[in-house]
């Protein structure tokens, strides 16, 4: 069979889950080829492993998510090992790597020399993003889970950067560290399981997803604010749920009065970032 003919004969099984982004995803996996326009190119090639994509195609339909069939997510501009372990990038967290490169870019220089912390690092995307630009920063990835860090070496060894992961609960693994410049974090921040889409709720791990309330995980990371372990200068990045904004304020306003903070929407205009920054030389964030 050709990829021409599997391909219309997919499109005949969409479904939800099976959508048309899904089957020329699966297609240009088996192919080796970049892009879709690559594809058709070889279009009337024949499939190297029918067997193994109807097995693909037969998980798919059943709701579980494409990035965990395949084992692999692409953010910003590569590939990650991705699966159950794991949550899978989403677009908010591109933005989040994207602006916090920027910021540091802004405060530290193009090479700086700092200790980044990456907490709750899960696959690994955040740090290993913020390694490949800044090689001559020491980047610190944390996790309480075992097997979350498995997947964040391999991706690490994917990669070709050197990084320090260490196995812990939230600031237990860098409470003995110093001189921390940057501190970035994606951590669990959905109280109800009721607006979370069932396919997310029944594949993604729950341990990265739910916090009771749903600012615990921001206030412990915002007691670094006021500890010996930062740097003088220093900036902490944040993704956070699109209605927090308000209690996050009251948080900063009530224990931390005077620290420059500023909240960033994503590109579809929800509230979807905190950038917390100490630093006399800089008034804004990317």
């Amino acid at each position: 069979m050709t990829y021409r003919e599997l391909y219309f004969e997919l499109k005949k099984k969409e479904n939800k889950y099976l959508n048309n982004t899904a089957i020329k995803t699966l297609l240009q996996d088996d192919g080796g080829f970049n892009d879709f326009f690559n594809l058709i190119s070889h279009f009337d090639e024949e499939v190297k492993n029918l067997d193994k994509i109807n097995k693909n195609i037969e998980r798919i339909m059943n709701g579980e998510p494409l990035q965990y069939v395949l084992g692999y997510a692409f953010f910003v501009n590569s590939n990650y090992v991705v699966d159950e372990n794991v949550l899978i990038p989403r677009q908010e967290t591109e933005e989040l790597a994207v602006a916090t490169l920027k910021t540091i870019i802004k405060m530290f220089g193009k090479e700086p020399k700092i200790k980044i912390v990456d907490i709750g690092t899960g696959s690994g995307i955040l740090g290993i993003y913020l390694k490949e630009y800044f090689p001559n920063s020491h980047v610190i990835c944390t996790d309480i889970s075992e097997n979350s860090l498995k997947i964040a070496k391999i991706n690490a060894k994917n990669h070709n950067v050197e990084i320090d992961f260490r196995q812990g609960d939230m600031l237990e693994p860098i409470k003995n560290e110093n001189d921390i410049s940057v501190v970035i974090s994606n951590p669990p921040y959905i109280g109800d399981s009721s607006s979370v889409e069932p396919q997310t709720l029944k594949y993604e791990p729950h341990l990265a997803l739910f916090a009771e309330p749903k600012t615990k995980y921001y206030e412990i990371i915002m007691t670094l604010i006021d500890s010996a372990i930062m740097s003088n200068k220093f900036l902490i990045a944040f993704e956070i749920g699109e209605d927090m904004k308000e209690e996050l304020t009251r948080i900063l306003e009530e224990k931390y009065m005077g620290i420059m903070y500023k909240f960033e929407k994503d590109i579809y205009g929800k509230d979807r970032y905190l950038y917390i920054i100490r630093d006399e030389g800089i008034t804004y964030v990317a």
